[in-house]
């Protein structure tokens, strides 16, 4: 029905970004390129496959039929693209990766160019995304391997087209000055932490709906007085004496010698994983690019103590 796959391609990234900018933005076109595809396609179906709405495009009906039978055959067609050998066996490519903070603080870079000292021909594009953003990006393909989070006991954002591979368990501990220790803790220790003041990462962030679950299963919400985004803030936050931290380790500078960590019963934790699409799990340059980001990750977990 078309000459080729491009003006499918076009729609699926309008489908799954929403805006004609951000679409030419991944697959690297000029808004009015995007705009003559979509315009082409709809010549070709005889009726508009996009609508305005607002600020954003959204798919009509005849659209989303299209994409709904031709997804399947793209995915196969990608899937053998990124699977073909190269003609010298060698692992080439550009891999575009996403990860959240601490994870780049605890060691993404290093690995990405230890990965490229050990293959020249293999370059690498990274951002830093909150993981519900990372998700996102790999789904619409903006990105090709993500590292993410999600709290230990509650699931991981399900998309039928991303396959997730685990690195590990990165524990939380709450972080106090020496010179203040809560005390009196007792078999209730939130109940007692609830009465102090807290840092959090911003509202709607990951790591601040943790905080304030973990206090909601002992009835209250935290006295969150501060919302900084960068952990190692937080540190200087509960030195300044303003207040407690609960601070994941990954990524965690030593502490000073003023700060300590709190003994509970039962540590938070969160899952570090890698993301990436389904049909791109066999690709040589992803697949080493996982594997190094892998090995880098865990060995830091499994190494840094709790202070």
């Amino acid at each position: 029905m078309v000459d080729d796959l491009s003006p499918l391609r076009v729609l699926a990234a309008v489908r799954d970004l929403g805006t004609v900018t951000e679409a030419g933005a991944v697959l690297g076109l000029s808004p009015s390129a995007v705009s003559q595809q979509l315009k082409r396609l709809g010549r070709r179906l005889e009726a508009p496959v996009t609508v305005r709405s607002g600020r954003r495009v959204t798919l009509t009906p005849i659209a989303h039929d299209l994409l709904e039978r031709a997804t399947p055959l793209l995915d196969q067609l990608e899937e053998v693209l990124h699977n073909l050998p190269t003609a010298s066996g060698t692992i080439s490519g550009k891999v575009r990766v996403a990860a959240f903070t601490t994870a780049i603080r605890a060691g993404v870079p290093s690995a990405l160019a230890h990965l490229r000292a050990r293959h020249p021909r293999l370059a690498f594009e990274l951002i830093e995304l909150d993981p519900d953003d990372a998700y996102r990006a790999v789904a619409s393909g903006r990105v090709d391997l993500a590292v993410v989070h999600h709290w230990e006991g509650q699931e991981p954002p399900a998309h039928p087209s991303i396959t997730t591979r685990r690195v590990g368990r990165d524990v939380a501990d709450v972080i106090a000055r020496k010179d203040a220790l809560p005390t009196h803790l007792g078999s209730h220790p939130l109940e007692a932490l609830g009465a102090h003041d807290w840092v959090s990462t911003g509202r709607g962030t990951l790591c601040h709906s943790w905080l304030v679950s973990m206090f909601a299963e002992a009835g209250r919400a935290p006295q969150i007085t501060a919302q900084l985004s960068d952990f190692t803030l937080h540190l200087d936050f509960v030195r300044a004496g303003l207040g407690l931290a609960l601070v994941p380790r990954l990524g965690r500078p030593p502490l000073p010698e003023d700060l300590a960590v709190l003994t509970l019963p039962r540590l938070p934790a969160r899952m570090v994983c890698l993301a990436t699409r389904h049909v791109q799990r066999h690709d040589r340059a992803i697949q080493a690019t996982s594997d190094q980001l892998h090995s880098v990750l865990n060995d830091h977990q499994e190494s840094l103590p709790p202070s």
